[in-house]
């Protein structure tokens, strides 16, 4: 595990209630952890075995679990997915709810993605890492291009929220397993409305809900259904 993973995990730990916290792939290997030293990993597979059967069901019922949080009498687990592939773990406080947790967690997540992604890369070599950092070049260029409503989205987020904006509308295109550019009001309203669920100041939500839905209705003028 690099240090700038362990830094990111520690970062979820440092959470107010948090009082542990791991990673696990769709395999449900141990990715990170920082957890009490009594805790093996084999325990700590048998939590990833019992959540990610959780989600396969929630699957089969063609519902996609992104988040999910489980209460046991001493305290709760909150298990959330990312980058397609991983599931962060948190043991927290059981008597803290969602909105104590939710915005925090999603700003670590964020973290905690580049940080995973860039250790992957480093892990398979330089050759690899040249040809991710191409792809990636041009997955960047492409978004910016991009003049489909998700592009222009992405770009009112920026002029409010900064390069968080941009990092939060690419992290909910890929949670929604959405492809710019968007041409069907459904795909549209799940960017936009799952992107203001992360915004937490009141005025620039209440801007960027106004500004996006006429951003909205443009793009269906100009490419209708």
């Amino acid at each position: 595990m690099s240090t700038k993973v362990q830094d990111a995990l520690q970062k979820v730990t440092a959470l107010p209630g948090v009082k542990a916290a791991f990673v696990f792939d769709q395999f449900q290997n141990i990715v990170a952890r920082d957890v009490p030293g009594q805790y093996s990993n084999d325990i700590l597979k048998r939590i990833a075995a019992q959540l990610y059967k959780l989600a396969l069901a929630s699957w089969k019922n063609r519902v996609i679990t992104h988040d999910f949080r489980l209460v046991y009498e001493r305290y709760a687990v909150y298990a959330r997915l990312f980058a397609q592939n991983f599931y962060l773990v948190v043991f927290m406080e059981r008597n803290l709810g969602p909105d104590d947790f939710r915005q925090p967690l999603n700003l670590a997540v964020l973290v905690l993605d580049r940080a995973l992604r860039g250790n992957v890369v480093q892990e398979t070599g330089v050759s690899l890492a040249k040809v991710a950092e191409a792809a990636e070049v041009s997955l960047k260029e492409n978004r910016e291009k991009d003049m489909s409503f998700s592009g222009d989205f992405r770009r009112l987020c920026a002029v409010f929220l900064g390069q968080t904006g941009k990092d939060l509308v690419d992290m909910v295109l890929e949670e929604q397993y959405l492809f710019p550019p968007l041409r069907t009001e459904a795909d549209m309203r799940k960017l936009r409305t799952a992107s203001l669920l992360h915004v937490v100041h009141p005025l620039k939500k209440r801007i960027l809900e106004d500004d996006s839905e006429r951003l909205l209705v443009k793009a269906l003028t100009i490419h209708p259904e």
